[in-house]
């Protein structure tokens, strides 16, 4: 009889197997790899594991499960449209470039799953992209927009943040929520139209043209 999991257990090996994958390669990588990295003996392994496609799923399947929990309590908040996206936005970035390891299996590896299991997780990704766009929509219908498609909005933000494993590092001079910030601000004010204001009326109700010089357009 294999002897009970351990939750605790189960994450060691989940970060090992993380790094390994993400930095030696999942089709370089070997369960014996992962088993001398935690000091086990791969025999063990197996008892956590039926093999490393397994883990790999798993690392991707709960890193999307995770994110989407939040995502959706977000939009299920009483919140103003933009409000909502901001948030969305600012979460998406922290989750996955904060975990850089992951980011690169789920940008990376889904090829080097079984038709079932990836199939699995484009699923998940279609959910992914209809939240986006469902706010980006929100937006849109209430005259929020700029002329920019939703779904253009969508995979321009993803695209964003998923290059971040080309060049960013957590422990650099930008923290994880500092970037998220910035990739908001950056969508934000490229999609949303700006607020009406109201023209500023001189003493006799005529638009207050002073300072204005003669013969201007």
């Amino acid at each position: 009889m294999s002897r009970p999991r351990s939750h605790e257990k189960l994450q060691e090996i989940e970060r090992a197997s993380a790094s390994l994958f993400a930095h030696k390669g999942y089709h370089r990588t070997t369960m014996r790899d992962i088993a001398r990295a935690l000091q086990m003996n791969q025999g063990s392994l197996y008892h956590y594991f039926a093999g490393k496609e397994d883990i790999l799923f798993k690392l991707m399947n709960d890193a999307m499960d995770d994110a989407m929990a939040v995502l959706e309590e977000i939009c299920g908040e009483a919140l103003p449209p933009e409000e909502k996206l901001r948030l969305v936005l600012q979460f998406y970035t922290r989750h996955y470039a904060g975990d850089r390891e992951r980011l690169i299996l789920l940008v990376n590896e889904g090829g080097a799953l079984s038709e079932g299991k990836r199939r699995v997780l484009v699923d998940k990704e279609r959910r992914y992209v209809q939240l986006f766009k469902g706010l980006f929509e929100e937006l849109e219908n209430g005259n929020r927009m700029k002329a920019v498609p939703p779904s253009i909005a969508t995979f321009a933000f993803f695209g964003m943040v998923h290059y971040t494993i080309k060049w960013y590092r957590k422990d650099g001079p930008m923290a994880p929520d500092g970037l998220a910030q910035s990739f908001a601000e950056i969508l934000l004010q490229g999609v949303l139209r700006a607020p009406e204001r109201q023209v500023c009326k001189g003493a006799m109700g005529k638009a207050d043209l002073s300072g204005i010089p003669s013969g201007s357009p």
